[in-house]
């Protein structure tokens, strides 16, 4: 996932310039014409979390490719990046679902390999209790370890709620999520 940034500072997300599709592959593709500026580079795979599966292969690789100079540095960051990262892709391309006044629910689904799950919370003064249940799910892996989960989402918060993807490849997969709140 490719982001515009500011330069100087701990990096900050802002428009989404391009992603890839999410697959269960060896190499996965990112291709875009990029206009002179600051991008941030965000990879995310998430199908060897919580597998059990010990690997020596690296988190990720990352290639560039351009006919004119860059200049790429690799930054260590928050963990609120690779969540910030999520919600910006998902709001920008999942579907939206008012679920209630106050709250929203997003879902990134068509063309990725499995499902993302975000809810926003606009209430300055409640806070939301959701449940999100995938137990009846196939072939996937859950970044949370479970397929049932509950969490509570403070006033004015978004909040990735659950990412399944597609564990084996080879296979085809099912979806199933009930999501409740109150």
């Amino acid at each position: 996932v490719s982001f515009r940034t500011s330069s100087g500072g701990s990096p900050q997300i802002g428009k989404l310039v391009q992603h890839s599709k999410r697959q269960v592959r060896g190499f996965v593709g990112c291709h875009s014409m990029l206009e002179t500026g600051c991008y941030l580079v965000v990879c995310l795979a998430f199908n060897h979390w919580h597998t059990g599966i010990e690997s020596t292969y690296p988190d990720y690789v990352l290639a560039l490719h351009s006919s004119k100079r860059i200049l790429a540095e690799q930054l260590s960051s928050s963990y609120h990046l690779l969540a910030d990262s999520i919600i910006s892709l998902t709001v920008a391309k999942g579907q939206r679902h008012e679920g209630r006044e106050g709250m929203t629910a997003y879902y990134l689904t068509k063309g990725r390999a499995g499902l993302v799950v975000m809810v926003e919370n606009r209430h300055s003064d409640r806070w939301i209790q959701v449940r999100c249940d995938c137990q009846e799910s196939y072939n996937v892996v859950s970044t949370r370890g479970e397929l049932c989960t509950v969490d509570t989402v403070p006033p004015l918060h978004r909040q990735v709620i659950i990412v399944l993807t597609q564990l084996e490849g080879s296979g085809g997969f099912s979806i199933a999520h009930r999501l409740t709140h109150r």
